[in-house]
């Protein structure tokens, strides 16, 4: 059936859950914020150490476009569906990001305090083509328009991190952090920055369409794709191809109450070089319908050869060329900027000795975090005004109110628990779409559990 791909599409990008990075930034009590910022004012323990697999887990999907409840809902399916796609503009995109941290831990020596571990991340980003989706739903007949074959972008990446990090408090105000890492994986794809179009109109006759694609370049680079089936967990794990990034972070106090954070992450790429192909068509063709010469059964020609002496002609002006050469992808950095005011009760919760910071023990904070990351061409944005509230000394409750690239308005909340020598935390994004999933373009749930000693 035609709407079977966009069932399918809209299906897989609403039924998994996104991180809400910014309800876990700057959450001086939990390690892991230090992975958002190596340069927070992390409130530093002896030590940390991640439970495996558990200290930090995520999976983010969505898209910019559609939701299930614009396809099925009370109306006529037909018609949701043609008005669905006549929705999606060329801007539009979705995608996927997934991470599960393996091994965390961190320590104190004097005033630093390092971190070191390894996290597996899968991540994949696809512009949505309008007009080859056009062509696809509605085909070619009677139209006399083009449609832009350079609309065709999308990259995806699989690998493992292996990083090491310090946090320094230079002085009462002030934190700076670093990290470096290394990257290895095993599989890739992109294909960005592509041109070209199929332009489809009547003939002279008027009986044909003809049709013709113009100044076609598509370029597809691909690692480990080819032999997809001979790729072991280890080689998933550990990848035969390795890069190099850094993070940066820093934490100001303006004054006890006032405080200004920022962070740039992932600085980097990874070259492959092993198990590549790449696969680039250039070229022009013009074509004006089937105009088939019934073929000499008695001289033994067939009409068989009629289709692949069009093919073959299609592959002359059309030609691809095959290479295995290396090529860089280069990591989608990420920007985040934080403002935060605490007020409120004064707790008996402070710094510890070790760790001197202008900075007020109030339990209540009113926060702003943007975020912003550029990936295969599309941009990814966030900004939001949050709320916490601690309690006791040892429970956080946190909300906030924001917008992203995939919702206008949004608003989460987060509990943490931080007692004894355990953090747990959970943290929920787009709560206003839980009443009815289906009309959700995203959703985000977060959790982690760390030991703090």
């Amino acid at each position: 059936m035609r709407f079977t791909f966009f069932f399918l599409f809209l299906v897989v990008c609403n039924s998994l859950w996104s991180q809400g990075k910014h309800l876990l930034y700057n959450q001086t009590h939990n390690p892991q914020s230090l992975m958002l910022n190596p340069g927070a004012a992390y409130e530093k323990t002896n030590f940390h150490i991640g439970v495996p697999v558990l200290s930090n887990i995520y999976a983010s999907v969505g898209n910019t476009a559609l939701t299930v409840d614009d396809i099925f809902n009370a109306n006529n399916l037909n018609t949701n569906i043609t008005e669905a796609i006549n929705s999606i503009s060329s801007k539009d995109f979705a995608a996927f990001n997934q991470k599960l941290d393996l091994i965390n831990i961190g320590f104190r020596h004097k005033k630093r305090y390092y971190s070191a571990g390894v996290y597996q991340e899968s991540n994949a980003v696809v512009n949505l083509p309008k007009d080859l989706i056009d062509l696809a739903y509605f085909g070619n007949a009677g139209q006399n328009r083009s449609y832009d074959i350079g609309q065709i972008n999308f990259a995806a990446n699989l690998q493992t991190v292996f990083h090491f990090g310090v946090n320094q408090q230079m002085n009462e105000n002030l934190h700076l952090g670093a990290r470096v890492k290394l990257y290895t994986s095993s599989v890739n794809t992109s294909s960005t920055k592509n041109s070209g179009f199929f332009v489809s109109g009547a003939s002279g006759t008027g009986i044909l369409l003809d049709q013709s694609i113009r100044n076609l370049n598509l370029q597809f680079n691909s690692t480990g794709i080819d032999n997809a089936d001979d790729l072991a967990p280890g080689d998933l794990l550990i990848g035969s191809n390795l890069g190099f990034g850094l993070d940066f972070g820093l934490s100001y106090n303006f004054s006890e109450r006032l405080e200004f954070t920022a962070s740039l992450l992932d600085l980097g790429f990874i070259q492959f070089s092993e198990d590549t192909r790449n696969n680039i068509t250039r070229g022009y063709f013009d074509y004006e319908g089937l105009n088939i010469q019934f073929p000499d059964f008695v001289a033994g020609e067939n009409l068989i050869l009629y289709y692949q002496n069009l093919k073959d002609e299609i592959v002359e002006s059309l030609p691809t060329e095959n290479t295995s050469d290396p090529y860089t992808y280069v990591q989608p950095a990420k920007l985040n900027l934080g403002l935060s005011y605490r007020f409120g009760k004064e707790t008996s919760r402070s710094d510890c000795a070790y760790n001197p910071i202008r900075r007020s023990s109030a339990n209540q904070t009113l926060s702003l975090h943007g975020f912003s990351m550029l990936s295969a061409g599309n941009l990814f944005y966030s900004l939001n005004a949050m709320y916490e509230r601690r309690l006791w000394d040892v429970f956080y409750v946190k909300v906030s109110l924001g917008t992203d690239q995939f919702n206008r308005l949004n608003y989460g909340g987060g509990l943490a628990l931080d007692v004894w020598k355990v953090n747990l935390f959970i943290n929920v994004d787009r709560l206003n779409h839980f009443s009815n999933i289906y009309n959700a373009k995203a959703l985000a749930y977060q959790f982690g559990l760390n030991l703090k000693l």
